[in-house]
């Protein structure tokens, strides 16, 4: 699919591999807010994702760029502030 040409198999699980150990080495608490609760776009994607994945292995870095992108556009979603009455 992505990049057949100059990629192996092979050599495409090793590059998601890599980046998906980068992206777990350096995350931080907010990373667990990437993917929220009860909201629709991220089930739909994380679905699509991992069905993309078992066909193309450079769909995970597409997919870990697609979710960071996401929530910097987002951030009402992640990062808003607990009031006096939240939990």
């Amino acid at each position: 699919m992505l990049l057949d040409k100059y990629l192996s198999y092979d050599n495409k699980v090793i590059i998601a591999v890599i980046f998906s150990g980068t992206w777990i080495y350096f995350r931080t608490s907010d990373c667990y807010k990437l993917i929220p609760r009860a909201h629709i776009f991220p089930i739909i994607f994380v679905m699509i994702w991992t069905y993309l994945n078992y066909y193309e292995p450079l769909f995970l870095p597409l997919g870990l760029m697609i979710l960071v992108l996401y929530s910097q556009n987002y951030p009402k979603f992640f990062f808003k502030e607990k009031t006096n009455g939240e939990k």
